[in-house]
């Protein structure tokens, strides 16, 4: 006899549109995480500025002076001159690096820094200190009709670079390292010739000139602006400067200080 009550089982056992599926469908993927937006940089919203004059009171002692050899007496004289400490009128302090302390966190400068220059003026390095930002390329000159090497020292490395310069009034470029830093400069062949180049991850920076000033351009907002002298304690100032104002920073050091 036809049992029509058992079609159903065998249909269910050949087609699979009559099974039923023991497993439930797999989850879609999830979607792939989108990454948070890298922190937008910070925008000044106004700019002021620090300038002042830096000054050595009492009378400073005579730079030391150094014998030079024969070969180069008739271009640089038998003595040359240490300037290390340099003092104009009025106490003037030439050569004081002036900074902000926290200038790596602050908006680009509005103006790039200058390409910073060392020559090689009658056996000694002018400007003695240099302000840079680091990996910057340092313009190196010989004003002089003699031959000299500029050798550039960087943290445990005695030769950062080495460069022979021949020829009067030639140029070299050769780039600073990229770490801020202090970076000594040497002449082997003349060997009382030393400068150094003081370098900054950032473009706040400036140096003072003969008269003892220096102007810099800032954001608006409080600051901590650091002096520094070779030869002199190091000071730091904290100004507040607002928008379209300028700021005078003044800083005297007696000779007694003097390293």
């Amino acid at each position: 006899m036809f049992r029509p009550l058992l079609l159903c089982p065998l249909l269910l056992a050949l087609t699979p549109a009559c099974r039923e599926s023991a497993t439930p469908p797999a989850a879609p993927p999830a979607p792939a995480a989108t990454p948070a937006p890298a922190a937008p940089a910070p925008v000044a919203t106004g700019w002021g500025t620090l300038e002042g004059r830096l000054r050595l009171t009492g009378t400073p002692p005579p730079p030391a002076l150094a014998p030079t050899s024969g070969t180069v007496v008739s271009v640089c004289g038998e003595q040359a001159e240490d300037r290390s400490l340099v003092v104009g009128g009025e106490g003037a302090l030439a050569h004081v690096v002036v900074s902000l302390k926290e200038g790596a966190r602050l908006p680009a400068a509005r103006s790039p820094a200058a390409e910073p220059v060392l020559d090689q003026k009658k056996c000694v390095y002018d400007p003695p200190v240099v302000a840079a930002k680091a990996g910057a390329s340092l313009a190196i000159r010989n004003s002089d009709p003699l031959v000299h090497n500029v050798r550039a020292a960087h943290g445990t490395n005695r030769s950062f670079f080495n460069v022979a310069m021949p020829l009067e009034g030639m140029t070299v470029r050769r780039q600073l390292p990229a770490q801020a830093g202090a970076v000594p400069i040497r002449c082997d062949v003349h060997p009382w010739m030393r400068a150094l180049v003081r370098t900054f991850d950032h473009s706040y920076f400036a140096t003072t000139g003969a008269d003892g000033r220096f102007r810099l351009e800032v954001p608006e907002g409080t600051h901590t602006v650091v002096l520094w002298h070779e030869r002199l304690p190091e000071v730091a100032r904290t100004v507040n400067v607002r928008a379209g104002e300028t700021v005078q920073v003044e800083q005297d050091w007696a000779v007694a200080e003097l390293k």
